[in-house]
């Protein structure tokens, strides 16, 4: 029986810390959401489509998106970041073992760009 896999932010976030370092687990990393204050992405509803996105139990917003980018290189989405070969969006500040990252842009998320012609 094959297990099904998907990506998660511990294994985009794992590239952020130093090499040799153990595995992130999502339990490990905070999100400050807008509304509701810090949430652990462990405790985080998950939609698994083309992107992850990690959304607040409490106020339904995302808080973090994840995807592997165009093949052509096209913008995924205003305000993501690259991590690796996989990009990454937060709209409130990410915390993991001593790694801030910055929030990227104010709520509502963006939309995914237009698949180029």
């Amino acid at each position: 029986m094959s297990q099904a896999t998907f990506l998660r932010a511990c294994d985009v976030l794992h590239f952020a810390l130093p090499k040799g370092s153990p595995p992130l687990a999502d339990s490990e990393i905070v999100v400050a959401c807008e509304k509701c204050g810090d949430v652990k992405l462990s405790s985080c509803f998950l939609t698994l489509k083309r992107e992850t996105v990690y959304t607040c139990t409490t106020c339904g917003k995302p808080v973090v998106i994840l995807a592997v980018p165009n093949a052509d290189e096209t913008p995924w989405m205003e305000g993501a970041y690259r991590l690796n070969q996989f990009v990454i969006w937060h709209p409130g500040e990410l915390r993991f073992r001593g790694v801030v990252r910055a929030p990227l842009v104010a709520s509502p998320p963006p939309k995914p760009a237009p698949p180029a012609a």
